[in-house]
């Protein structure tokens, strides 16, 4: 996955928001897309890298660099798999969903139902899209978000599909969002409801759990011998500015978080370089993570979190209950 951070800029103030948009050193600078393209598209081809993620802030302020690249992308014969578009909807126009559904793009649209609303007109359009709910201290159940489905699925006469997602604890999200242990024994009961009512059937239960059980049959390795890469930095994730400069988390530019350039392949790292790749290894790299048998999955979680207890519990929870939708589902399905 080539993920493209455009920039910090979003119309809504989310206060669980993991970016740090404030932070001095972030760069906030527009690029010219033109020179990336140029650039990018061979690294791409050479690379065989299929997937591409547009990340901002919120990505539809950067509409038009988008735009540009991925129609300069394929002019260029990069043949692209898969298109991860996360927004929050807001903006959403005719032109957006057009392009969109052109492309094939899978469209995430973040639900932060205290702070701003998708333009559902037209995201009753998107030909591939999904609703992206977010689990938090304050928030440990999903009974609202399925109540809130059924009734947009009978105003716009379809169906929607919602996923889930937990909190990260990092500096830019308030603390009063954090999940805790006590938090979890709590979600934990909910997760397993969710997961029972996937087997009798639930739509809603099945597609919140779905992309989840894909990436853990994907990732899943019981007989991996060894380290694993990072979660977020690694040989099939990659994440980038238009000048080409790398960063351990596609959500954030902080000088300190730079590794390097893919652009400038013929030069030493740097020690702040390698200060920023020990931080992405931060908990993949310990004793811990590395003799923990679900480590191809969970692969340290994510490394700017201020709760990696809560998130090494959370992992082995999802993991026990992806191992047993897995077996159920097998059991039941033709040989």
């Amino acid at each position: 996955m080539l993920n493209i951070f455009l920039g910090y800029a979003c119309n809504l103030k989310c206060e669980y928001c993991l970016q740090t948009p404030e932070a001095k050193d972030a760069d906030r600078k527009k690029h010219d897309p033109a020179p990336f393209i140029e650039r990018i598209a061979p690294l791409m081809l050479q690379k065989g890298i299929r997937d591409v993620a547009y990340w901002g802030g919120e990505p539809l302020i950067y509409w038009k660099q988008i735009e540009a690249i991925h129609e300069g992308l394929l002019a260029k014969g990069v043949p692209i798999r898969f298109i991860k578009f996360a927004t929050n909807g807001t903006l959403l126009q005719q032109e957006h969903v057009d392009a969109l559904n052109r492309w094939d793009a899978t469209v995430i649209l973040s639900q932060h139902q205290e702070y701003g609303q998708p333009n559902w007109e037209m995201a009753a359009k998107l030909q591939r899209s999904s609703l992206a709910y977010l689990f938090t201290h304050e928030t440990l159940t999903a009974w609202r978000w399925f109540d809130e489905i059924a009734t947009l699925e009978q105003r716009h006469g379809r169906f929607f599909w919602p996923v889930m997602y937990w909190v990260r604890a990092t500096d830019g999200a308030d603390p009063r969002f954090y999940m805790t242990h006590a938090d979890l024994d709590l979600h934990e009961k909910h997760l397993w409801e969710l997961a029972d009512l996937r087997a009798k059937g639930d739509r809603y239960a099945h597609a919140v759990w779905e992309g989840h059980l894909q990436e853990w049959r994907a990732k899943y390795k019981p007989d991996h011998v060894g380290p694993v890469a990072a979660r977020c930095y690694s040989d099939d994730h990659i994440s980038v500015t238009l000048t080409g400069d790398r960063y351990i988390c596609h959500h954030s530019v902080k000088s300190s978080l730079k590794t390097g350039n893919v652009f400038q392949t013929m030069r030493f790292t740097t020690p702040k370089e390698m200060l920023a790749i020990e931080q992405a290894n931060r908990f993949v790299r310990t004793e811990e993570c590395m003799t923990c048998p679900i480590r191809t999955y969970c692969r340290g979680s994510c490394h700017l979190s201020n709760t990696h207890d809560v998130d090494c519990r959370l992992s082995k929870i999802k993991h026990q209950i992806l191992s047993h939708i897995d077996q159920q589902e097998r059991a039941c399905s033709p040989s």
